[in-house]
C-alpha cells in the first residue's frame, strides 16, 4: 500500500516537472521571435510565431497521446472485468462439481 507521504512526492514531484516544463516552453517561445504566415486552401492565416507553433503542436500531440492511451485503458479494464466473471463462473462449477463427486463418494 502507497504511504500519503508518497502520495504526496509523487504529485510534488509532477508538480514541479510541469512547472519546469512551462519554464522552458515559455523561454522557448521568447526565444523564438520568427512570424510566418499560413496559407491555408488560399485563405492567408494571420501571421503567429513560429514557436508557438511549436508548442501548440506539442501540446496536442500530449494530449491526443492521453486520449489514445485511456481509450486503451478503457479497453484492457473491460477485458480484465470480462475475464474476472468468466473466471468466477467457473470456478463455481469446479466447487459444484467437486460436491457433487465427494456426494458420490460417500
Amino acid at each position: 500500500m502507497v504511504s500519503r507521504l508518497g502520495i504526496w512526492l509523487k504529485r510534488l514531484v509532477i508538480l514541479l516537472g510541469s512547472l519546469l516544463l512551462l519554464v522552458i516552453l515559455v523561454n522557448f517561445i521568447v526565444a523564438n521571435p520568427q512570424l510566418i504566415r499560413f496559407d491555408l486552401a488560399g485563405v492567408l492565416l494571420p501571421e503567429v510565431k513560429a514557436s508557438s507553433i511549436v508548442v501548440v503542436s506539442f501540446i496536442m500531440g500530449g494530449l491526443f497521446g492521453l486520449l489514445v492511451s485511456m481509450v486503451a485503458m478503457t479497453r484492457l479494464r473491460l477485458d480484465n472485468a470480462s475475464f474476472k466473471r468468466k473466471l468466477g463462473r467457473r470456478d463455481a462449477e469446479i466447487q459444484k462439481l467437486r460436491a457433487n463427486a465427494l456426494k458420490g463418494l460417500t
